[in-house]
């Protein structure tokens, strides 16, 4: 796989966003209408294949296809692509509980990995269901499984429910509601995850005889090439020093959800990478390292500015097998939007 085109994140975005009107049904027809097609696929799902399946009271499944380009250095599917994918059904779940005009955003994620995913083929799946739901919170889970049936990681997810000032109150909501048709133009190439990959793993022989602070550095001065995944989300590690690395995606038109945010399991995936690359540089030669959990706790909402998020990753504790790492990503503005914590396992290969 080599890059031969523009990477995919600097091109336009595709995709819509919901009609403001949808607010007025309950949650579950809100989900509804983008299950049927009434409402439009948002640049985010456009972008990864991600796609709602099923939904049910308390309950939704989402798809994303395990394509070549969600793939990381190790030519495996990236696992911060397993909470890209998570994120949007654990909301749900939460949602099509929820009155007209009520709102939940993601506060907590938590993510154990269970197994690698499969790479090149087949369609990856997050099924979510509620735990628990009041005024305040809403709880959910979801398990993720590989195209063949195999569950690859659970997640855990606590949302903040909230109706903004001044809402009209659900019992004046309409009976029904009606959504305009969008139509999408036409465009020369396909979907990114119908496209042939660009980016390539790192070579196995480089990855035996290099320790993994060598080859964060490598990648970052750009003697090494990048995954596909960073050509199609423009995520790039910046810097790497023993116990540290700073990972980098920038906010852009692609990122955005169903209502023009930047999706929060966007933020995710690059929160985990900066964890997982903090405890790489650690790594000797001949290491291999394997994420163990990622637990992720947003912050505030973000714009599409175009601007980097920064997502700086330090070791707070190494063991003889696990090391414990911390995340924190900041904006443009230097806020913090988000912090992480996860867990890496350290193997020497060999005897």
């Amino acid at each position: 796989m080599t890059t031969t085109r523009v990477a995919v994140w600097r091109e336009p975005a595709r995709g819509s966003f919901a009609n403001p009107a949808v607010v007025a049904l309950p949650g579950i027809e809100q989900l509804r209408s983008f299950l049927s097609g009434r409402s439009p696929q948002p640049p985010v799902a456009r972008l990864v294949g991600r796609r709602l399946v099923e939904v049910g009271q308390g309950t939704t499944t989402m798809t994303m296809p395990a394509s070549g380009w969600i793939l990381g250095p190790k030519g495996r599917v990236h696992t911060g692509m397993l909470v890209l994918l998570a994120d949007a059904p654990l909301l749900c779940a939460v949602q099509s509980t929820l009155p007209p005009y009520t709102f939940c955003t993601t506060a907590e994620l938590s993510m154990t990995f269970l197994g690698p995913a499969p790479a090149g083929g087949g369609m990856l799946s997050a099924r979510a269901r509620l735990i628990h739901a009041d005024s305040r919170n809403g709880l959910s889970e979801a398990f993720i499984e590989d195209g063949g049936g195999t569950l690859v990681a659970h997640a855990t997810s606590r949302c903040f429910v909230f109706r903004p000032p001044g809402a009209p109150d659900p019992a004046t909501a309409p009976a029904t509601v009606e959504l305009e048709e969008t139509v999408e133009p036409d465009y020369d190439e396909p979907d990114p995850p119908l496209r042939a990959p660009d980016g390539a793993a790192i070579d196995a022989e480089v990855a035996s005889r290099l320790g993994g602070l060598e080859l964060l550095r490598a990648q970052a001065n750009g003697e090494l090439p990048l995954p596909p995944v960073h050509h199609l989300t423009g995520i790039r590690p910046v810097s790497a020093d023993r116990g540290r690395a700073v990972f980098a995606m920038p906010a852009g038109e692609w990122l955005r959800n169903e209502f023009g945010r930047i999706f929060g399991g966007a933020v995710g995936f690059l929160a985990k990478s900066s964890v997982a690359g903090a405890v790489q540089t650690l790594a000797a030669p001949g290491t291999s390292y394997t994420a163990l959990d990622v637990k992720v706790n947003f912050l505030v909402p973000l714009d599409a500015d175009g601007a980097d998020l920064v997502a700086t990753g330090t070791v707070v504790h190494s063991g003889r097998k696990l090391a414990i790492a911390t995340a924190e990503v900041v904006n443009s503005t230097g806020t913090t939007v988000a912090i992480a914590t996860g867990t890496t396992m350290l193997e020497k290969s060999g005897p």
